[in-house]
């Protein structure tokens, strides 16, 4: 499939997220009095590795056509070939599979949420971090919310769960109180059982591919970066061909790894493309930019900034947060010298009460005129 057909994926470089929403299906739309009662999956795509978007996902249909979305490939290409999720379909398999979404718009609407690089790592690195899971949740929430603002009459959502499913459809089901007739299911692997899951696994899945193959570095001042939009040779050039690949994106995959240690820049870091807030990426950043490795005769970044003689780095950290209030009027051990201050008050009090009448028998017997009261 040619990227082109892919509409869900922006053109030039990903500054910030964003949402795409395809045309809502003639056959999800009620008719007069007929309410048409319509599923929805939810899934995502890329959340473990350190480069490129996070995507979530979803698919809805009429309830009456799920059978269809079994016929088309989504549950039952799944099930047999996976007994896990999209991710091991084949490249062709995926395509074909989002090109039947494409085909069949008058019954099956989708879409999908890219969550840039950036923002993700933003959110994560606040002081107040706002972490992948409260970020994902977010994310499912605005594309179901999308999906019910425009009429259609959602009647069940299945999601493939972000961890323990019981509170995860707890969360979920709360930013929706106006909708208590919804029934929520939430489960691992939703996208082997359910074939709305699966749809929208896949619309998941092939933008975050696309995203990656035509990848549009934001970055021009970069004097290597790769000449992009030639088909077939995506971050490649004949001299750097080798520190411009990406590979998969994930951790543990040599060549991403090779990847960030070769673009890693000692003052700016990296392009991006990396998610600065995962622990791999922070590992680095917090280590000496070698350029590639202590044996690299290269003594410049790509970036062109001269690499540190020094191993010699600081990690930075947020300073300690303010302490709260939340404790400051809990009863707690009374220092020694405020129990020497409250037993003397005690003392004067009760010397005062003692010759309380004493003083008011001298005041009495004087003799005074209001002059004397206000001198």
């Amino acid at each position: 499939m040619d990227a082109a057909v892919v509409p869900s994926v922006c053109d030039g470089a990903l500054y910030a997220s964003y949402t795409y929403t395809s045309p809502i299906p003639d056959g999800c739309v009620s008719k007069g009095s007929e309410r048409i009662s319509c599923v929805l999956g939810v899934d995502e795509a890329g959340r473990g590795p350190v480069l490129g978007p996070l995507v979530y996902g979803i698919a809805y249909c009429p309830e009456h056509a799920q059978e269809q979305l079994h016929e088309i490939g989504f549950a039952g290409a799944l099930s047999t070939q996976l007994t896990a999720d999209s991710k091991t379909l084949t490249a062709e398999k995926r395509d074909g599979l989002l090109a039947a979404l494409l085909e069949n718009n008058g019954t099956i609407g989708w879409a999908v949420r890219v969550m840039s690089p950036q923002d993700i790592a933003a959110g994560m690195l606040r002081r107040r971090p706002h972490n992948l899971n409260a970020q994902s949740s977010d994310s499912t929430v605005l594309l179901i919310r999308e999906i019910l603002d425009s009429g259609v009459d959602i009647t069940k959502i299945f999601v493939d769960t972000v961890g323990e499913p019981n509170a995860y459809a707890r969360l979920l089901r709360s930013h929706f109180p106006r909708h208590p007739h919804i029934e929520w299911t939430v489960t691992r692997k939703a996208d082997a059982i359910y074939p709305v899951v699966g749809a929208a696994s896949i619309a998941a899945k092939v933008t975050r591919d696309r995203c990656l193959e035509n990848w549009t570095y934001a970055e021009p001042s970069l004097p290597s970066l790769p000449e992009l939009g030639v088909p077939g040779d995506k971050r490649k050039r004949a001299e750097d061909s080798d520190a411009w690949e990406t590979g998969s994106g994930y951790p543990g995959d040599p060549r991403t790894v090779q990847y960030l240690h070769q673009t890693l820049d000692p003052l700016f870091g990296w392009a991006g493309i990396v998610r600065f807030s995962w622990a791999t990426a922070k590992t680095l950043l917090e280590a000496r930019a070698s350029g590639g490795g202590e044996d690299d005769a290269l003594r410049t970044s790509l970036a062109g900034t001269p690499l540190p003689a020094s191993s010699r780095a600081y990690s930075v950290r947020w300073i300690d947060e303010p302490a709260t209030l939340t404790h400051f009027f809990s009863k707690g051990a009374v220092p020694q010298s405020t129990h020497a201050h409250s037993d003397a008050l005690q003392k004067d009090r009760a010397a005062s009460q003692k010759h309380r009448h004493a003083i008011w028998r001298d005041l009495a017997l004087g003799t005074a005129c209001a002059a004397d009261l206000f001198m």
